[in-house]
């Protein structure tokens, strides 16, 4: 195979492009390395089969690099959500525009496969709902969930136009190795400046599906083998869920700090656009045969000791 990879220096590109670069003939990342994952760069650099290309895929021709291609991995996307907060742009240009650039060079190539990792922010604010991937309307609360609506939106309408084929993921909170930002990974970096303190942006009730890297690679890949339809949606997530203030129980733990002094926000979600509570159903994928092999609180501390090691510096 010969795949393309935008985001690929990312978090959960460069574990893919890792992971891929064992069987595929030939991998292409388009990253421009911000919120990359330095180790995951070095490690990728010695790959004999990854190119790694600093492109910006928004603002760059990139119509080259999808020649022979036969797969697209479209992980590109802003990975700070609470950034674009006050900033619509941030999001459309990214996921919204960044997506049509993508699926018009892979038309022109004619590349007719494509990966795209959505979330849980399409189905906006449903409190204890258990959502599956029929809910609707989605609505959406955050310029983020909206930008990946639209985006597979566009995706779909390239695969009735164009003969695509979109294999669609609505991931949990992905957690793991070289992990470059969430909400452990703040915990980790605001306890080693303020050791006695710590800062938690709502109320800490915060309860969602925390899921290793590991486990969406191999669900991702057996939706790939087995799915016989030209596009269908998929979420990914455990069947459990933590909330914020154990997560933080878990990295002060992890840090071997006592006395720690926690200060709780008042409102019961950390950011406006942020969705507290998610509940996701994940039995479409399962019934093919997936299943997690974290739990979301194993997921959190793998992650908390990945975010920890030399490995992730």
């Amino acid at each position: 195979m010969r795949i393309l990879i935008t985001g690929g220096l990312g978090f959960i590109g460069s574990y893919f492009a890792e992971k891929l670069s064992n069987s595929a003939e030939k991998i292409i990342i388009l990253d421009n390395k911000t919120g990359f994952s330095l180790s995951g760069e070095n490690i990728l650099l010695t790959k004999p089969n990854i190119k790694i290309y600093d492109v910006d895929i928004v603002s760059s021709d990139i119509d080259e690099y999808f020649k022979n291609i036969d797969i697209v991995y479209h992980f590109a996307a802003n990975s700070k959500i609470s950034e674009g907060v006050n900033n619509p742009n941030i999001d459309f240009d990214i996921t919204v525009r960044g997506t049509q650039k993508v699926l018009n060079a892979m038309k022109k190539s004619s590349v007719n496969q494509i990966v795209f990792s959505s979330g849980s922010g399409v189905y906006g604010d449903q409190k204890e709902t258990i959502l599956g991937e029929d809910f609707g309307p989605l609505l959406p609360v955050s310029y983020y969930g909206a930008s990946k609506l639209a985006a597979e939106a566009m995706i779909s309408s390239f695969c009735g136009m164009s003969g695509f084929k979109a294999f669609i993921f609505r991931f949990a909170n992905v957690v793991g190795l070289r992990q470059t930002h969430g909400v452990a990974y703040d915990f980790v970096n605001k306890l080693k400046i303020q050791p006695k303190n710590l800062e938690v942006l709502g109320n800490g009730m915060q309860s969602k599906s925390y899921i290793d890297v590991e486990d969406i690679f191999n669900g991702i890949e057996l939706a790939i083998k087995k799915q016989v339809t030209n596009i269908d949606v998929y979420n990914i997530s455990t069947q459990d869920y933590i909330d914020v203030r154990n997560i933080a129980k878990e990295v002060i733990k992890e840090m071997n700090l006592s006395d720690v002094k926690i200060n709780y926000g008042e409102d019961s979600f950390g950011w406006v656009g942020d969705v507290p509570i998610v509940r996701f159903s994940s039995d479409k994928i399962r019934k093919m045969g997936w299943s997690n092999k974290y739990s979301s609180q194993e997921a959190i501390q793998r992650a908390v000791k990945f975010i920890l090691s030399d490995d992730n510096s």
